[in-house]
């Protein structure tokens, strides 16, 4: 029951994947500057040879006559390049003698926060609505992450119906012939497999030409979010949620052996998640997430 408990929080935190960033960053209020101590410094040391210095300026990016951190601000597109140029590796240049990475991690945290200044700064750039999963998304992403052998919850609203089992991805190919069919509800949707005492959350809003994955009409009001938590709760939880059903049962839900310790047990929990929370956000998991 403990591991579950565990599982059940962790899995709750995976529902809104997309509004969820795995690790807190220090905001740039509580940051020294930086500017003329590991920026202008590294720079002047790495970068001016090709960027600025005896008129020769690489890319249109001059850091020699980089003077002050208002410099940085005020080009926001220019910062970010350079931060995805350093970032990478691919600058400085491999005929140049290339940063170290502590080094590296220090020039892209401090510019980052610059970056964030000269975001919050500018008025030109457009507001960008929440994203959410709608319930499409939703039951799909559930059913891969457990493997599940059911369906989540029934769809009314899912028309496209596939037939014979064509789609089958590790072949890495598609038949020559497919059959599809496209009707609402239907028989086989009141009869499917599915997880008991699992509903899902109301119908998400349809836009212009009956799409209903635009983030603009994917409101998360605060009693969504609370039926978002009690359905991961529910799905978890549901009699049918069992080692017959659910793929990754053994690795991820099975108690340890008997005469683990307490630490030992701890340590699997840790390992489990991360390894399910790297699935679930398509990245590694940093420690702090975990």
């Amino acid at each position: 029951m403990i591991l579950r408990f565990w599982y059940i929080i962790g899995f709750a935190a995976v529902c809104l994947t997309p509004l969820l960033s795995p690790g807190a960053e220090r905001t740039p209020d509580s940051q020294a500057d930086t500017f003329s101590t590991i920026i202008q410094p590294i720079f002047q040391q790495n970068c001016v040879k090709c960027h600025g210095k005896q008129e020769k300026v690489a890319g249109e990016v001059n850091l020699f006559r980089l003077e002050n951190p208002d410099q940085l601000v005020s080009t926001p597109e220019t910062l970010k390049n350079i931060i995805e140029a350093v970032d990478s590796g691919y600058m400085p240049p491999e005929s140049e003698t290339p940063l170290s990475e502590k080094t590296r991690q220090q020039l892209v945290a401090s510019l980052q926060v610059y970056l964030k200044k000269s975001i919050a700064s500018a008025d030109t750039l457009p507001a960008t609505p929440i994203r959410r999963m709608n319930r499409f998304q939703y039951n799909n992403a559930v059913q891969d992450l457990f493997q599940l052998k059911v369906e989540v919850f029934s769809l009314p609203e899912r028309m496209m119906r596939e037939h014979e089992n064509y789609f089958q991805p590790q072949t890495g190919k598609m038949p020559q012939q497919v059959k599809v069919g496209s009707r609402p509800l239907g028989k086989s949707q009141l009869i499917e497999k599915r997880l008991g005492g699992v509903a899902a959350f109301p119908q998400d809003l349809r836009a212009e030409n009956g799409f209903d994955n635009r983030a603009d009409h994917l409101s998360l009001s605060p009693l969504l979010l609370e039926s978002f938590l009690r359905l991961s709760r529910s799905i978890v939880t549901s009699s049918d949620f069992n080692p017959k059903n659910c793929g990754i049962w053994k690795e991820f839900f099975a108690s340890p052996s008997k005469g683990t310790t307490k630490a030992e047990t701890q340590a699997i929990i840790e390992a489990r998640l991360r390894k399910f929370l790297t699935r679930a956000f398509r990245r590694p998991a940093s420690d702090e997430l975990v």
